[in-house]
C-alpha cells in the first residue's frame, strides 16, 4: 500500500516539474528506467528564487578596472601638463656642425689668409705693385684707421690673418692640438662663441689701447687672441691638464696660461713688446675666462 503512494506521489512530481517553466525534463516513462536530466537556466532559475523569497544574492559589484584589467580603449590617463617646447638656441644649427669640419675650416680660413699675404707681398717685391699688398692692410688688419673708414670687418678678417711663416706655423700647432678638446666640451655653437668673441674682445682691447694710453695707431693681426682665449677656458675647466710645450715638456694648464698672461702684462707694462700685440694677448684671455664664468651662472648660453 504504500509502494502505490509513493509512486503515484512521484508521478505528480515529474508533471509538476514537466509543466514548470524553469525546469525542462525529458519524458520518463517511470522513474526506476529513466534517469531525469535537468537543464536550469542560470539567469531564470535565480529569478525563481528571488520570487520566492529564497538565497538572497547581493547584487554584483563593479569590478575597479586598472591598467592591467582594462581594455586599451577604456584606460582613462590623467592629464600631464605640458611642457613648454624649448625654442632653438641662436644659431643653434652650428652643432650639426662637424667637428673636424669646424677645425679644419678654421685652418683653412687662415692658411688661406696667409697665402694672400704671400702673394700680394711677392707681387710687390717682384713687380713694385703695392695695390694688392694696400688692399691687404685696409681688409684684414685691426686699426683705428680701417674702423674710421667704415671697414668694420677688419675685427674678425684680422682674426685670421697671419703675415709670417712663423707667425702662422706657432698659432696653428697650438690650435690644432688644443682647440679639439675645447670643442668637444663645448659643442660647435659654443665653441665657435668662444673663438669669435675672444678674437673680437682681443681686437677690441688692442684699439682701446693704442687710442688711449699708447697713443699709437699701429695694425695688428692674427688668431692669437683667438686663441688664447681658447686655451685660458681649457685651464678654467681642466687646470691640471698637462700641456706639452713645444711638444716635449709637460707643464699644467693653469701654469701654462699664467706665466703667458704675465709675460705679456709684464712686456705691455716696460713697453718691450717689439711687434707682438701683447695687449690683444691679455684680452684674449680675460675673455676665455669671462666666458667660462658665464657659463657657469647661466649654462644656457
Amino acid at each position: 500500500m504504500a509502494s502505490v503512494f509513493l509512486n503515484i506521489g512521484l508521478r505528480r512530481s515529474l508533471a509538476g516539474l514537466r509543466q514548470s517553466p524553469v525546469v525542462r525534463c525529458s519524458h520518463a516513462r517511470t522513474l526506476m528506467t529513466q534517469r531525469l536530466s535537468f537543464r536550469l537556466p542560470e539567469s531564470r532559475v535565480l529569478n525563481l528564487f528571488k520570487q520566492r523569497g529564497g538565497i538572497k544574492f547581493p547584487a554584483p559589484q563593479p569590478t575597479p578596472r586598472t591598467f592591467f584589467t582594462s581594455p586599451k580603449q577604456s584606460v582613462r590617463y590623467p592629464a600631464q601638463p605640458q611642457r613648454p617646447q624649448r625654442s632653438q638656441p641662436f644659431l643653434g644649427f652650428l652643432n650639426n656642425l662637424n667637428h673636424n669640419a669646424i677645425i679644419y675650416g678654421i685652418i683653412g680660413l687662415n692658411v688661406g689668409v696667409f697665402g694672400m699675404w704671400y702673394l700680394t707681398q711677392s707681387k710687390y717685391k717682384l713687380e713694385g705693385d703695392a695695390r694688392p699688398l694696400i688692399w691687404m692692410y685696409q681688409n684684414f688688419t685691426n686699426s683705428w684707421g680701417n674702423l674710421r673708414a667704415g671697414r668694420v670687418w677688419t675685427a674678425i678678417t684680422s682674426c685670421f690673418s697671419h703675415k709670417d711663416f712663423s707667425h702662422i706655423l706657432f698659432n696653428g700647432f697650438t690650435f690644432y692640438f688644443m682647440a679639439p678638446v675645447v670643442l668637444q666640451i663645448l659643442g660647435g655653437r659654443r665653441f665657435i662663441f668662444l673663438y669669435m668673441g675672444a678674437g673680437l674682445v682681443s681686437a677690441a682691447t688692442s684699439l682701446l689701447y693704442g687710442r688711449y694710453i699708447d697713443r699709437k695707431d699701429v695694425p695688428s693681426h692674427g688668431a692669437s687672441g683667438a686663441i688664447m682665449g681658447t686655451m685660458s677656458f681649457l685651464a678654467c675647466v681642466a687646470p691640471t691638464m698637462t700641456f706639452q710645450l713645444y711638444g716635449i715638456i709637460p707643464v699644467p694648464a693653469w701654469l701654462v696660461v699664467t706665466a703667458l698672461f704675465g709675460y705679456d702684462a709684464y712686456s705691455t707694462y716696460t713697453d718691450n713688446r717689439g711687434t707682438t700685440d701683447t695687449v690683444g694677448h691679455i684680452g684674449g684671455v680675460l675673455a676665455g675666462v669671462a666666458y667660462w664664468v658665464i657659463l657657469r651662472r647661466a649654462p644656457r648660453y
